[in-house]
């Protein structure tokens, strides 16, 4: 079965500033894989133990990223591919590039996304890429029931329900997640592939030509919070009595 998991690239932590632009700056803030995409990778590792085959990452970013890239390859993935990007693209202009970057590949079964990611958080990324691929898609997958060479057998979780989903294969799964967590690659894998060769294509090189529908036209920072303050009392009793007293004040209890 061949398999291609979406990786996308993220800030560690989120303390990103705004640059005049209205432009998320990340700089100097160390970039890791997206969370849910490391569990998308895990689920497409999963099946690839079950059937043997191909289990692609695909990326659109910077040389930057080759690093992270590797680091799939060391847990288990095949074979990569990152398209270079030459400019900001709203989330559907990427689904574009990266439906071209999977025809790139070849043909797979299943195209495994993370449900969201954690700089943007739209969400919105998995769905596109279903209807630009023309493919079923399943939403908030948690765990592989089974699998065969035309379908999955999924369970997805909901708000107060799951539910276990049968698709016909080829298809598009976003993954929440799971109950297995990503694997850890060994350290011996890890050196074999800290310089592997990571096949790279531009946008251009894909013949794409990917259209914006989405502009940010302002971002506002949420406000700085407010510093902690530490309640004063001659002993612990003192102290917990005017904490309570504070907490009423403020409407707390």
């Amino acid at each position: 079965m061949n398999i291609v998991v979406c990786l996308k690239q993220v800030p560690r932590d989120n303390s990103v500033g705004i640059d005049a632009q209205k432009r998320i700056d990340a700089s100097g803030i160390e970039t890791i894989t997206n969370l849910f995409d490391e569990y998308a990778l895990e689920a497409a590792l999963y099946i690839n133990d079950e059937h043997g085959g191909d289990v692609t990452v695909i990326s659109l970013g910077t040389e930057e990223w080759l690093d992270q890239i590797r680091r799939a390859m060391a847990m288990g993935a095949t074979d990569a591919l990152l398209v270079t990007n030459d400019a900001d693209y709203d989330v559907y202009a990427a689904s574009q590039i990266m439906t071209a970057a999977i025809s790139h590949k070849g043909r797979p079964d299943v195209v495994i996304c993370g449900r969201n990611s954690t700089d943007d958080e739209s969400g919105a990324f998995a769905p596109m890429l279903a209807r630009q691929l023309g493919w079923t898609h399943v939403t908030y997958v948690n765990k592989i029931i089974s699998s065969s060479a035309t379908h999955l057998e999924v369970e997805r979780q909901l708000e107060d329900e799951s539910e276990t989903v049968r698709v016909t294969l080829p298809a598009v799964l976003s993954v929440s997640k799971g109950e297995v967590e990503p694997r850890f690659p060994s350290l011996l894998r890890v050196r074999k592939f800290a310089k592997a060769d990571v096949p790279t294509v531009t946008v251009a090189e894909l013949g794409v030509q990917p259209t914006s529908r989405a502009q940010v036209v302002d971002r506002v920072p949420p406000p700085a919070r407010k510093s902690g303050e530490i309640v004063q009392g001659a002993d612990t009793a003192a102290k917990v009595a005017a904490l309570l007293d504070r907490l009423v004040a403020d409407q707390v209890l």
